[in-house]
């Protein structure tokens, strides 16, 4: 598989005032710069318009450019997961400690998609799960 694309520029621009209180009002920027503890660089401000408006255009190498939801993209989080989870199990290359994580996570609640895919969306963002390339479209990191 090719490597991912590069990320966009946005994300060491930081998103001017006027252009976060456009898109989300005065209240709403308040919010999100509360919960970022900083403002926002313009690939966090893409990612919490993609949330806002449920449109996240993927890109997707196998069938082109695709738009999807954050609902959808923490079923594939949690799909993906599941499958390495499986292969590491099943290859037997999980330490003891490691399988023991493997069962505590299997033993967590699932994800409630709907109510709580935008956090997935959010922590996939800051872990580098997924993140805007350099054409402006939501990808995943290898």
């Amino acid at each position: 598989m090719s490597e991912p694309r590069p990320k966009h520029p946005s994300y060491g621009q930081v998103c001017p005032d006027d252009v976060l209180i456009d898109e989300f009002g005065e209240e709403g920027a308040a919010w999100l710069q509360e919960e970022y503890g900083r403002p926002l660089t313009l690939a966090e401000f893409s990612l919490e318009h993609s949330i806002r408006t449920d449109d996240f255009l993927l890109d997707d190498p196998f069938t082109g450019p695709k738009i999807t939801t954050a609902e959808k993209i923490s079923k594939m989080i949690e799909m993906t997961a599941d499958v390495i989870l499986a292969m590491a199990e099943q290859q037997g290359v999980l330490s003891t400690e490691q399988a023991r994580e493997v069962a505590d996570i299997k033993a967590m609640p699932r994800a409630d998609h709907a109510a709580e895919g935008a956090d997935v969306v959010r922590a996939a963002f800051d872990t580098g799960g997924i993140f805007l390339n350099d054409r402006g479209r939501w990808d995943f990191s290898e």
